[in-house]
Formats: C-alpha cells, structure tokens, sequence
C-alpha cells in the first residue's frame, strides 16, 4: 500500500490536503503529523513513501527534516510545502533532496490530486479504484 505522510503545523490546511487526498485516492494510507519531532517519529513507524512537509517547523526546519529522510531514506519522496516562492527556497529543496516546491497560495486541491497522480504514475502503483471527485479548495488559514 502507498503511504503518505503530511507534516505541518497548520491543522485546517493538513486536514484539508488529508481529506482531498482521501476522496481521489482511498486505497492510500494517511497519516499526519504537527511538528519536525511527530513527523519524525512517524516516519520511523509508518515509513511513507511520500512526504508532504512544511519548510517551517518548530524546533527543526523541514529541510533539515528532508535531508535526514533522504539520507536514512533514499526513495522517499519529499514535497516541501511553504507560503513563499522564492528562488533561494527551490535551491534549497533541491540541495535537500526535495523532489517538488508546492507553494499554497499558488496550488489548488486539484494540483495535490495531479501531482499525487503522477507520483503513484511514475512508482507504478495500481490505482484502478481511484474514485473522481470535484475540485476541492485547501483551506490555507491557521
């Protein structure tokens, strides 16, 4: 089973990102997590094969977060989430190991549900049981 994890200290825009997610793709596993530590610990439990992570989390910044992923897990792809689309951000993530710079403000639910799509596409998964559902926004309010 592919799993997901989604690390961000925003409960409404998690849970949001968890619900359209869910909707479009149910044979996915997804579990969340508020902070660097949470999501850590979560990794080494639930091990995902895809990670969407804000770049600012307390106590540990999420590209510090990606590349201890990347270094203990190669194959984890790794989505950095941030409000800003800066240069300096994508050279980062890239140094990082970060596979896609998702900026919210820029992004609809429509855009997660492509890029998931693409990434299930691109790691083989067999998803026959997709079910299509409608446009969802994110909610992006703290």
């Amino acid at each position: 089973m592919f799993k997901i994890l989604i690390v961000d200290p925003n409960d409404p825009f998690r849970q949001s990102l968890k619900k359209v997610l869910m909707n479009r793709f149910p044979f996915v596993d997804i579990q969340e997590a508020r902070d660097g530590n949470e999501g850590l610990d979560k990794v080494n439990i639930f091990d995902p094969n895809l990670i969407f992570l804000e770049i600012h989390l307390q106590a540990k910044s999420g590209l510090d977060f990606a590349r201890r992923i990347k270094i203990e897990r190669p194959d984890t792809i790794i989505v950095i989430l941030t409000s800003y689309n800066l240069p300096e951000y994508q050279t980062a993530a890239e140094e990082s190991g970060v596979s896609h710079v998702v900026v919210r403000d820029e992004w609809t639910g429509a855009d997660m549900i492509d890029l998931v799509r693409s990434i299930l596409l691109d790691q083989d998964i067999d998803h026959h049981e997709e079910r299509v559902v409608g446009e969802q926004t994110l909610e992006n309010s703290p």
